[in-house]
């Protein structure tokens, strides 16, 4: 967590995470992961991403960051997190010097 998701989750949520992992936005992640996250999930607890919870997600988060800004809103997501990691790797220096 600390390296992956912890650092995007650090400034934004699951949910802006996953609607800026695919081009199109949380319906396009959807189209493309959701029978990968079905297969995980075939030996769990039954769920599945219904074309009506897609739609009212995909609706939502399009009042909030329109599709047309998701590619701008994931160069955001990239410089915080290269800034995140150069803090990290400052600090650790830093840490490291005071050992």
């Amino acid at each position: 967590m600390r390296d992956g998701l912890g650092l995007r989750w650090s400034f934004m949520g699951p949910f802006e995470t996953i609607d800026l992992n695919a081009p199109g936005g949380v319906a396009d992640y959807a189209a493309r992961y959701g029978a990968m996250y079905r297969s995980f999930a075939k030996d769990s607890v039954p769920f599945d991403w219904s074309p009506d919870s897609i739609a009212r997600l995909d609706a939502e988060r399009r009042e909030v960051l329109p599709r047309d800004q998701i590619e701008s809103r994931s160069r955001w997501r990239d410089r915080r997190l290269m800034a995140l990691l150069a803090h990290r790797r400052a600090t650790s220096k830093s840490d490291d010097d005071k050992s």
